[in-house]
């Protein structure tokens, strides 16, 4: 059934794409999806794919916080524009009492993304940084934006903060695409901040490893041969494709879309958890501690498992509330906000030799730590 279902997702989105068949980028995306939905054929033993769910459950792989659920852009394929919960900057001791207890645990990746909005329109941003990067706990620093803030939040500073990683959403290169998909007048800061970003990350010898995430209703190669881009293409960058998107729980349908856009068909969920169940948790803005920073956009669902001000990161990951919410996956049993989420991926990272790194990687961690 599994492999079944995603040959079907695969060969759906080679349909869609099909003007891109010719293309290397193409193929490149291709692989990357096909090793993301074919972890399990680089299978192990079932002692070790239950050893490693063990060594997830004992503490997370990650920590996503999110600054703000504010943004500057209103994109058309987002779920930000039908946000009802507060629009809030996140207060310096939910970051600190966050921060803290993650370190308290050994640490690990940190991801400064928001479910929806902008990180970088917290106007601490650097602060918050920096603060991170003062734990030797922190290993990696990786945020996800839309480069609209860059200028404000100083390229310099940005680059020398001790970020590690930043993914950079946008539209095609191109005034008209980009004010029609991400429906925003900032096309040209922008491009401005990005080709600055990227020509002075070359000079400082590349310190930050920065990503283009396309949203594009071109086919690869056109997107890629924009005049605008084209000016770019030789700084150092890599580049990713959304070649299909989310409905966010339904409230985007292919109507909401432009020609060349697809919305992401459902296929049904594996009888067990998501992979974000076991990934990391997030911090929302007012402090809420949830389990899905992927599509829970107003923080109000069965997924909330706890407040960071009331209670420790360690208590909330191995509360009786995350355990069962865990379990009735295994029932076919998910919360209504899962049920037709077509953002859902199993845990077969984790039937993996990859996904056994990973363990060993989280079991070294907390074997660093003498007492929690």
């Amino acid at each position: 059934m599994r492999i079944r279902d995603n040959l079907r997702r695969i060969a759906k989105f080679m349909v869609n794409n099909r003007n891109n068949l010719f293309s290397i980028n193409f193929w490149r995306t291709v692989r990357r999806v096909w090793e993301a939905r074919f972890f399990y054929l680089r299978t192990i033993r079932r002692e070790e794919f239950i050893r490693n769910i063990q060594q997830i459950e004992l503490r997370p792989w990650n920590l996503h916080i999110e600054l703000t659920n504010i943004c500057n852009s209103n994109c058309l394929f987002c779920a930000y524009q039908f946000q009802k919960r507060k629009k809030l900057i996140m207060d310096k001791d939910v970051y600190s009492k966050s921060l803290n207890d993650y370190c308290a645990i050994a640490g690990g990746e940190l991801c400064l993304e928001s479910c929806v909005g902008d990180p970088l329109l917290h106007p601490d941003f650097i602060l918050k940084v920096r603060e991170a990067r003062s734990h030797s706990e922190i290993a990696k620093i990786i945020t996800t934006t839309n480069g609209i803030n860059l200028h404000n939040t100083g390229i310099d500073e940005f680059l020398h903060s001790g970020i590690n990683e930043v993914k950079i959403s946008t539209a095609p290169w191109d005034e008209k695409l980009y004010k029609l998909i991400y429906r925003s007048d900032c096309y040209f800061q922008m491009r401005k901040n990005i080709t600055e970003l990227l020509r002075k990350n070359l000079e400082y010898a590349k310190p930050v490893t920065i990503k283009l995430l396309f949203r594009s209703n071109l086919s690869m190669d056109e997107t890629l041969n924009l005049k605008d881009y084209r000016e770019i293409r030789f700084l150092p960058h890599e580049v990713e494709f959304n070649t299909d998107f989310d409905t966010w729980l339904g409230t985007i349908k292919q109507g909401d879309l432009i020609k060349g856009m697809h919305v992401r068909p459902f296929t049904p969920h594996d009888k067990e958890p998501c992979y974000w169940l076991y990934d990391g948790p997030i911090i929302f803005a007012d402090g809420k501690v949830g389990l899905c920073g992927c599509r829970d956009y107003n923080a109000d669902s069965e997924l909330i498992v706890g407040n960071i001000l009331e209670e420790s990161l360690w208590d909330i990951w191995h509360s009786e509330k995350v355990s069962m919410l865990r379990a009735r996956f295994w029932k076919a049993d998910q919360p209504a906000i899962c049920k037709r989420c077509t953002a859902y991926v199993n845990i077969d990272i984790y039937r993996s030799k990859f996904g056994s790194e990973r363990a060993r990687i989280i079991a070294e961690r907390f074997a660093s730590k003498k007492r929690i």
